[in-house]
């Protein structure tokens, strides 16, 4: 919470202090565990950190994968113990991201993402031995769903880290894996609920994998799918884009495209912005000038219309439905801005094409 206080106060300096009590939380948190390399988080009589457990020292670049927790650890802890500590190490990755820190923000983020693995495979443990009646008194921490929310949020964390450093490529990868892991998981939980629904014995399919290989094909279910798979989707097909996989892209923009419409209307934000990215890329290396100047069209008008609402002169928002933050008059106008030059730079390229066939045809 006091480092909370200080991000909210911003500057250098907070951000050190806040750096600073994130660790001391960690260490905190770590105290008396086993690590996975079989020492123990202990601390001298004076009550200081011994450097060969983790280095505490304002050098934030520091943390390695030393600092993972053992299994057994893990399995001593209460699930809400667990549940803090990834979360201090997401936080802690957050942080160093945004400092351009992106090697060790992938490091934080790598430990939040291997516990919480660990931890939801312990949760599995426990259901194959379990009826329903005793995992339900069983503790106060996060369901298995909620741990496997966790576990793509980090997994587009590490996704967005990678963008940042413009590795799209390991972007594009952890991004399919983000996908992929969250529509599996959408569906086990609507599977496990019909199953608990006959019977409160366990079973083999009351297994929630922890990890979903990014090679595993799941079909798009538009009904099914949700704001999140839209945003995931929406962040792959730029990241294919920029490593030349433009028809995959595209294939994500539709996709993205077709969820946002359905849960926010014609109209939303979030609809304009993927209609961009679907512009940038047809009226780019795909090629197709029409196509792309409608996706700037339609994205334009969504900003003016959204810009007159802000400004009252035609009642509500249409930023509602289930998306995220609303943006302020001068974010919308940048959008229009930039939809304006990207339409234009296509219209005097579709010129061009006009004024080059017909001096064919003359010839």
């Amino acid at each position: 919470g006091m480092a909370a206080l200080e991000i909210m106060k911003g500057g250098d300096v907070q951000w050190d202090k806040a750096m600073s009590l994130f660790e001391q939380a960690e260490r905190n948190f770590l105290h008396g565990y086993e690590l996975d390399d079989g020492q123990r988080t202990v601390e001298d009589d004076d009550g200081s950190r011994n450097d060969h457990v983790l280095n505490a020292t304002n050098d934030h670049s520091s943390s390695s994968t030393r600092d993972d927790v053992s299994k057994a650890a893990i399995e001593q802890m209460s699930p809400l113990h667990v549940e803090f500590l990834i979360g201090i190490r997401s936080n802690m990755g957050e942080l160093l991201r945004r400092r351009g820190q992106s090697e060790e923000a992938l490091q934080k983020y790598q430990l939040a993402l291997d516990m919480a693995r660990l931890a939801l495979e312990i949760e599995n443990e426990k259901a194959q031995h379990s009826t329903k009646s005793e995992m339900m008194i069983s503790d106060n921490g996060p369901s298995r769903v909620e741990q496997g929310n966790t576990i793509v949020d980090l997994l587009v964390n590490i996704a967005d880290n990678h963008a940042s450093a413009e590795d799209f490529d390991a972007a594009a990868e952890a991004y399919e894996q983000a996908l992929n892991s969250h529509v599996f998981f959408r569906r086990w939980s609507d599977e496990n609920d019909n199953d608990n629904a006959r019977t409160s014995q366990s079973s083999s399919s009351n297994v929630l994998p922890a990890t979903i290989a990014s090679s595993t094909k799941i079909k798009f279910d538009l009904n099914a799918a949700t704001t999140i798979e839209a945003a995931i989707r929406n962040n792959l097909a730029t990241a294919l884009g920029q490593i030349g996989q433009d028809k995959l892209a595209l294939e994500h923009y539709e996709a993205s495209l077709a969820v946002k419409r359905r849960v926010g209307g014609d109209f939303h934000m979030e609809i304009a912005h993927t209609l961009m990215g679907m512009g940038a890329l047809l009226g780019g290396p795909l090629k197709d000038f029409t196509k792309g100047l409608n996706c700037f069209k339609e994205a334009l008008f969504i900003y003016r219309t959204n810009l007159d609402e802000l400004s009252g002169e035609n009642g509500s928002s249409g930023n509602q439905d289930g998306f995220f933050g609303d943006e302020d008059s001068e974010e919308i106008d940048k959008h229009i801005q930039n939809a304006l030059k990207n339409i234009s730079l296509i219209e005097a390229a579709l010129l061009k094409n006009r004024d080059g066939a017909s001096n064919r045809r003359r010839r």
